[in-house]
């Protein structure tokens, strides 16, 4: 495997690992807490700075509620991995808002990219 290669994974795991924190609601500190690890490194690992260990993951998926392979399947789930702007659009309608707000974004989204499978 080449670097880039480990670089790739390392990004796509940060970014599962951020989403998956995000849907939580937890703050990268309190993931860290949950999972015995500084909010820090858990920073780190999201942004594809730093490697985790088996260990640490395994702590982190315990923490998120999740199976490991959430986390770490590469395949064909790559494409699902939310991007920047998908990240924005997730926490602009995850605020306080009124649910017939919630709606109406949902259908204006519906009728720009079809049916959500």
């Amino acid at each position: 495997m080449t670097e880039r290669a480990v670089k790739h994974v390392r990004k796509f795991l940060g970014q599962r690992l951020r989403a998956l924190r995000k849907q939580r609601l937890l703050s990268q500190e309190r993931l860290g807490e949950r999972s015995n690890l500084s909010g820090k490194f858990i920073g780190e690992v999201e942004r594809g700075e730093k490697s985790i260990s088996m260990d640490s993951l395994y702590r982190v998926a315990v923490a998120l509620e999740v199976p490991m392979r959430d986390l770490t399947d590469v395949g064909d789930k790559a494409s699902a991995v939310p991007t920047e702007d998908a990240e924005k659009i997730f926490a602009l309608v995850s605020g306080r808002r009124r649910p017939e707000d919630v709606r109406k974004a949902y259908n204006v989204l519906r009728a720009m990219f079809g049916r959500a499978s």
